[in-house]
């Protein structure tokens, strides 16, 4: 399967450059201190009070998420400890984010209601560790004193000044990113281009009729692997051949585990994450949002499509 990398790198370096710009200039016009008063009421909940503008920034950005939460690091205003804890919180609002803008307006028109049910299970995961991850940061952050303030009292300027401060801030930390980054993109680029997913996946097709899958689903798991757009023509395939709902459900679930553990998390977090954080928290934030998601779809999967 062709893939253009160039084209891949040029699109990932302008996104995270677009990033950073909108993250500089919300620092710059006091945007993100402005959020962080009017978001403060989260830290009661169970998040770090400097963190509470993180959940909301998923809803709209995750990359300006990680990038004011990186910056909060280095400066030594929060530990490591309220990292995880606002990351664990922020995978429902990601989770939101990814199926209102990438996958049901693809996925609904193809499926229907499958994609809804697919969705909504997916969901109910991500809302047990939100509950769970606030039960325990509001143990940790019991009798903390928090700032108080009134949003009035801090207002946006959002002028030249500030906009020309901001612009230069995001291009100049941009600069830094690329410079992690291409190294990174350029290691994962050989490894694709000499097999290792290839090999990965002929491994594991012994595994996959183990989980109880046929060959339609096994080749839906395999091609979801590779690029899940491509997979979902199956999907249709299935539903033409009135395959079981569960099993239909298991095959998205452990495609989309299958894509997370063989490639989304070292070919396109991992660079990603390690542009901003050392790598012992970049590890520490990929099993959050990447494998504990991953290990419920493969869990969720087996189980859809063994033992229902």
């Amino acid at each position: 399967m062709h893939i253009d990398f160039l084209k891949l790198y040029l699109m990932i370096v302008s996104s995270i450059t677009f990033g950073y710009l909108i993250a500089a200039i919300s620092v710059e016009t006091g945007f993100i201190n402005w959020l962080g008063l009017k978001t403060v009421k989260l830290s009661r909940m169970g998040i770090h009070p400097l963190l509470s503008p993180i959940p909301v920034l998923y809803l709209v950005s995750p990359r300006a998420a990680h990038l004011h939460a990186s910056k909060l690091l280095k400066d030594g205003k929060i530990k490591p400890r309220d990292l995880y804890i606002a990351a664990a919180a922020s995978n429902f609002p990601m989770r939101i984010t990814f199926l209102y803008r990438y996958y049901f307006p693809v996925l609904i028109p193809l499926i229907g209601w499958i994609a809804v049910y697919y969705g909504l299970l997916r969901l109910l995961f991500d809302a047990v560790v939100l509950i769970v991850v606030l039960i325990v940061g509001r143990k940790i952050y019991r009798g903390t004193t928090k700032e108080k303030g009134n949003s009035e009292t801090i207002k946006v300027h959002f002028n030249a000044n500030t906009l020309k401060k901001g612009i230069l801030s995001g291009l100049k930390e941009s600069g830094k990113f690329i410079l992690k980054f291409s190294p990174l993109f350029g290691f994962v680029i050989f490894l694709i281009n000499h097999g290792v997913m290839d090999k990965m996946l002929t491994f594991m097709s012994p595994l996959l009729k183990l989980a109880g899958l046929n060959n339609l689903c096994a080749t839906y798991v395999a091609t979801a692997a590779v690029s899940p757009p491509v997979a979902y023509g199956l999907i249709k395939v299935m539903v033409a051949r009135h395959y079981p709902l569960v099993k239909i459900l298991g095959a998205m679930f452990i495609g989309n585990a299958c894509f997370t553990l063989l490639r989304a998390w070292w070919a396109y977090v991992l660079p990603y994450y390690l542009g901003l954080y050392p790598p012992r928290i970049t590890l520490t934030l990929i099993f959050i949002q990447s494998f504990m998601p991953a290990f419920y779809n493969l869990i969720m999967g087996i189980m859809f499509s063994r033992f229902l």
